[in-house]
């Protein structure tokens, strides 16, 4: 590796991603170190109704997720100096026991969180698969650049579960040097 290269986690923290909503009226922009951009096209929020504009963004979510894992095996496979064969071939290598458990659980892993307010309410399971639930009425009591804000709080405190919530996940497969007693204490 050339030591005037930007090193794996310079690159990650330099990424953005960007995805529609199913009905493209609103773009999400995720940057390297999870902020989320979201824009909605003009008039899109005074059209909208709570049902609607839950799962457009639920959509949203699922494929913002799958554009960032896409971006960042990208940025992984041109740091090691694979080819697209190469990272592909790697992916599919079995791997030992232990990393096929964590993986699993991966997949399981439940994540939520309130927008401040608590008109909104996001869970996901894996990261892929996304439930947005928008409080009746909160689209008459918002303006759209609070409800806006709502959102970007909501993803922010979701990255922050998700963030513990893998932490653990960790520590039950790998030894991270987490006394249990601490572990035993979170969960």
């Amino acid at each position: 590796m050339n030591p005037y290269e930007i090193d794996f986690g310079d690159r990650l923290r330099g990424m953005t991603v960007t995805g529609t909503s199913p009905d493209g009226q609103i773009r999400a922009t995720v940057s390297g170190d999870m902020r989320l951009e979201l824009r909605l096209r003009p008039g899109a929020y005074d059209q909208a109704d709570e049902r609607g504009l839950s799962r457009q963004l639920a959509g949203l979510g699922a494929t913002t997720w799958v554009a960032w894992e896409r971006e960042r095996r990208e940025i992984y496979r041109r740091y090691q100096g694979l080819s697209t064969e190469e990272a592909e071939a790697d992916r599919r290598t079995p791997r030992d026991s232990r990393y096929r458990l964590f993986e699993e659980g991966l997949r399981r892993l439940e994540c939520q969180a309130l927008s401040p307010s608590e008109v909104l309410h996001v869970r996901t399971v894996g990261m892929t698969e996304w439930h947005v639930d928008i409080e009746p009425g909160t689209l008459r009591r918002l303006r759209e650049p609070e409800f806006v804000q709502e959102v970007v709080s909501a993803f922010g405190g979701l990255i922050q579960d998700r963030e513990r919530r893998l932490t653990l996940l960790k520590a039950e497969h790998f030894d991270l040097g987490i006394p249990r007693s601490w572990l035993d204490r979170t969960r």
